[in-house]
């Protein structure tokens, strides 16, 4: 696997640049914590587009390039023109699932800049993905840190008589939520032999494995099923999508261990079967229900993941080579991507922005 050469540590004026992208993308979420500022779906919306911007920087800080930079504008223009013009409608939606799906294209555009636009690398792509999980878990884990530490600073002021509960909550906890995501990838940097995802990935495969029987199993025999409990259907939808990028994160490592890589096949089989399960659900409620935003956006997500798993097969089968049938499954991860552009930019006009 190919990694993005660059030195692990950071100048001062790097640092301050970073100083800098963290406090842009705290100001919109500051001005969400405050009562008196108006049309706060419209930031909520923006936010997400600021972050991936200033992450996009980030990873041109050390590789800088104007043309790439050039290159990223446009992207975000679109992207900001776009949920401007989209309607705010709480009660729609096509729009809300505009905007949870718009977190995937904002992901590629940080890919994009991550690989200075060398998209066909996927070598580079898988290292991205890997830098992604890693990033996730160690704001999960500076998160938790960060909550505790201004827990015990409110009560520690509150020993000597001063009220900062709601100063700490909305100025130093929505300023270190905006860092969170900055300072994962300073630590990943300088610590890049300690791989969280690795390790999880290892130790979580086999326990879902037995879960994901133990529910199929059990399921079969419940009250309760996803063809007429909305909740139900949701959570299967969950524990799919955790599987999914379970089993990416597992192949993206290139750990040869034959009990690991029997588990993946055995958890890849059975997520099949549960895929198939939940879409026949997904088209028995749309043909008794009727066809909605959410309904659509379910049936189009479910059969991209079901073609992702049986792509994960198929190269299991094909190339005995772990390190080969890991790589060319980079190749399917845009079709997520695609998803997304659909239930972003097609589905709220063919729903009339319900």
């Amino acid at each position: 696997m190919s990694e993005k050469e660059v030195s692990k540590r950071y100048s001062l004026v790097q640092y301050f640049i970073i100083a800098i992208l963290v406090v842009i993308t705290w100001i919109p979420i500051k001005l969400i914590t405050m009562d008196s500022v108006p049309n706060k779906e419209i930031l909520v919306r923006l936010t997400p587009i600021g972050f991936s911007l200033a992450l996009s920087i980030f990873f041109m800080i050390k590789e800088f390039s104007g043309r790439n930079l050039l290159k990223l504008f446009p992207l975000y223009g679109v992207m900001l023109l776009y949920f401007l013009l989209l309607p705010v409608r709480k009660d729609s939606q096509s729009t809300i699932n505009a905007v949870y799906f718009g977190l995937i294209i904002l992901w590629f555009f940080v890919w994009f800049a991550y690989s200075s636009f060398k998209v066909r690398d996927l070598g580079l792509f898988a290292d991205f993905i890997q830098r992604t999980a890693e990033a996730i878990l160690w704001s999960i884990l500076c998160g938790l840190g960060g909550l505790v530490l201004v827990f015990l600073s409110i009560n520690l002021m509150k020993t000597i008589g001063i009220d900062a509960e709601k100063f700490y909550m909305s100025t130093i906890a929505t300023l270190g939520l905006s860092a969170l995501p900055f300072i994962s990838l300073v630590v990943i940097e300088r610590f890049e032999k300690i791989r969280l995802s690795t390790i999880l990935a290892n130790i979580f495969l086999p326990l879902f494995l037995v879960s994901i029987i133990a529910f199929g199993v059990s399921s079969l025999f419940a009250a309760q099923k996803p063809y007429e409990t909305r909740d139900v259907f949701i959570i299967y939808n969950l524990m799919l999508v955790i599987v999914i990028c379970l089993l990416l994160f597992t192949k993206i490592n290139n750990r040869k261990s034959k009990f690991i890589d029997l588990c993946a096949t055995l958890l890849t089989l059975c997520t099949v079967l549960l895929d198939g399960y939940v879409l026949s659900a997904v088209i028995y409620r749309i043909k008794n229900f009727g066809m909605t935003p959410n309904k659509a956006t379910l049936l189009a997500t479910n059969i991209v993941m079901l073609g992702n798993l049986i792509y994960g097969i198929y190269l299991s089968v094909k190339y005995r080579n772990y390190e080969e049938a890991s790589k060319r499954m980079m190749y399917y991860l845009p079709m997520y991507g695609l998803l997304a552009l659909v239930v972003v930019f097609l589905f709220p006009a063919i729903f009339g922005f319900r």
